[in-house]
């Protein structure tokens, strides 16, 4: 026998169980806890949008935007994030030159690192 359900009953399990809808809005990732260079997605932005590490650093992006999704995508697709609306992501830099990078959700949300 074939138990068949709904789709909109579906998309409303299928969110309930990822707990979706209930967020009370915060990261779970507090950026004063990351150690080293720091951007943080919120307000639909990168901040600071520029920042200047030496050579062999790592940056973590921490995104922290209250619910909404975003990613963050290198230029020259050297280092791409999943797209997430909570969580950090860490690229180390080892060369010295400019790396601009996006978040290809939102194309005016724009960055860059300068690695000395």
């Amino acid at each position: 026998m074939r138990i068949r359900v709904p789709l909109a009953a579906a998309l409303v399990a299928l969110v309930a169980a990822a707990g979706c809808g209930g967020s009370d809005g915060g990261s779970a990732v507090d950026p004063a806890d990351v150690e080293g260079p720091v951007v943080v997605l919120r307000d639909i932005a990168f901040s600071p949008a520029e920042i200047t590490v030496p050579a062999g650093d790592t940056v973590t992006w921490v995104f922290d935007d209250r619910g909404i999704p975003h990613n963050v995508v290198a230029d020259d697709k050297a280092f791409e994030s999943e797209t997430m609306d909570d969580g950090r992501f860490t690229h180390r830099f080892g060369e010295p030159g400019t790396f601009g990078y996006v978040c290809t959700l939102h194309p005016n949300m724009k960055g860059t690192v300068r690695v000395t």
